[in-house]
């Protein structure tokens, strides 16, 4: 495989990952039932929901059918286009931290690849039963269950994948040091979160925002450097 693929490729989908990100806010259904801005931590809250009290704070009683709407339009976002890019994304970001690597890096490449599976596996499971609660809502309580065991099966796995290319920054023969520091507060973040130690979101959210956007300047950066190599060996030529 060419150097410039791994780094170009993680680059094209972390900026669609983006993209994607900005798009849940611009939704016709969101922008009408959240329209100071607030969707997020209500979406946030949703996935965290553990109880029919909860939901009922949520969404009122009976249910406020547009706030309904607008959390079927945001988890359809997430579920058919989202997750798929934000998963590809991350193992783009596996393989170009470990390019060129060998045994330990290998092993760590794998380690991340599979957290980052296990992690899009739970965004899917807590993604659909959103789905089922927000279409309907007569039925929400069994499916209840799986939302917040899916939301903490995710939220581990993609902190536990920033863990591992954390490590292949900081182990392999190209160290870098600034994406590997920031590759270890996504778990830090989250299990503080998990242990009701940091509001929803207050600590989580800035770390993994921090570490992506992170990835995305590395890529960048490889992808210049690897492309700039021909010219200046033509030059020396």
């Amino acid at each position: 495989m060419k150097p410039w693929v791994k780094p170009l490729c993680a680059l094209v989908t972390g900026v669609a990952t983006l993209a994607i990100t900005y798009g849940f806010t611009q939704l016709p259904e969101v922008k009408a039932a959240y329209p100071a801005g607030d969707f997020t931590l209500a979406l946030s809250t949703f996935q965290r929901a553990t109880s029919m009290d909860q939901l009922t704070a949520l969404f009122g009683n009976p249910p406020d059918a547009v706030k309904l709407a607008a959390m079927t339009a945001g988890n359809s976002l997430d579920l058919y286009a989202y997750i798929p890019v934000y998963t590809i994304f991350l193992i783009w970001t596996a393989l170009m931290l470990s390019q060129d690597a060998s045994g330990k890096g290998r092993a760590l490449q794998w380690f991340a690849i599979i957290a980052i599976l296990i992690g899009c596996a739970g965004d899917v499971l807590e993604t659909s039963s959103q789905l089922a609660i927000s279409t309907d809502w007569n039925h929400a309580a069994a499916a209840l269950p799986r939302v917040a065991s899916g939301c903490w099966i995710k939220f581990f796995g993609i902190a536990v994948h920033a863990l591992g290319c954390a490590a292949l920054c900081l182990t392999g023969e190209r160290k870098r040091w600034i994406l590997g520091v920031l590759g270890v507060l996504p778990l830090i973040a989250t299990a503080a979160e998990y242990l009701h130690l940091t509001p929803i979101g207050a600590a989580l959210t800035p770390a993994f925002a921090l570490f992506w956007v992170a990835v995305l300047v590395v890529a960048a950066a490889d992808l210049f450097r690897v492309t700039r190599q021909p010219r200046a060996a033509n030059a020396v030529a």
